[in-house]
């Protein structure tokens, strides 16, 4: 299995310790250059109808989404789906034998699968497909704790239809579901996002808020239990900077 791996040029030290962490999976780690937010002309952005003239995208949170596009447009250009980390991403050392098992499981048409999120927040999922959503809380702190515990369980998890989540840690996405996303998300604009289960709008700031918008809409489904977890240090992100 091949997996994409999204790392910022002036981060190796980030890659470094993804690899500590992660290189003894029977997997092949593809290193991808992520996109310096700073760097991207916005004006041009906006006249290709990827982002609108206002978007409040700080520059880290900018170059996170178009480097999560770079790799929907591949996946629509090889015509392939791909697996997608971000390079804070901790992998249960079964992921690979796991993701494979639930990817051959999914329906034909299936656009995107969750195999992590962020555990500071919530995910709504449908337990009973037409009964009930699932309402998923976490604890991020005994998480964190847990690490060595994760990656060496024994887990078989199954798939179920996402409605929201926090994150985007690590997927697979199809070609067709890349499209999908791509028409639903684009430009990238300052709409506000309800989330049930928090019973509140949260303001468009980072890709992942723009996809809880679109999971609904498409065939989208997540890993539960996950395959893959993030310590989420706020302190540390790459993605939220200031503006």
């Amino acid at each position: 299995m091949d997996i994409y791996v999204i790392n910022l040029d002036r981060s190796l030290d980030r890659m470094a310790a993804f690899e500590a962490l992660n290189g003894q999976l029977p997997v092949n780690f593809i290193r991808l250059s992520a996109v310096e937010g700073k760097n991207s002309a916005r004006g041009a952005l906006v006249d290709r109808g990827i982002i609108t003239a206002d978007l409040r995208y700080g520059d880290g949170a900018l170059g996170n989404a178009l480097s999560h596009l770079a790799l929907w447009d591949l996946a629509i250009e090889r015509n392939r789906p791909l697996a997608i980390c971000e390079d804070d991403a901790i992998l249960n050392r079964g992921f690979a034998q796991a993701a494979e098992i639930l990817l051959q499981s999914l329906p034909n048409d299936w656009h995107i699968i969750l195999w992590g999120w962020n555990f500071d927040s919530i995910v709504l999922f449908d337990m009973v497909p037409g009964v009930s959503p699932c309402l998923g809380m976490f604890d991020q702190d005994r998480m964190r704790m847990g690490i060595d515990a994760f990656q060496s369980a024994e887990l078989h998890p199954q798939h179920f239809r996402l409605f929201k989540a926090f994150g985007v840690v690590s997927y697979s996405v199809s070609p067709r579901g890349a499209q999908a996303m791509k028409n639903l998300c684009l430009p990238l604009s300052n709409r506000d996002v309800f989330i049930p289960g928090l019973g509140r709008s949260v303001p468009n700031t980072a890709i992942d808020v723009a996809l809880n918008e679109t999971y609904p809409r498409i065939n989208a489904y997540v890993s539960f239990p996950p395959l893959v977890i993030t310590r989420n240090f706020h302190s540390n992100s790459t993605v939220q900077e200031a503006l």
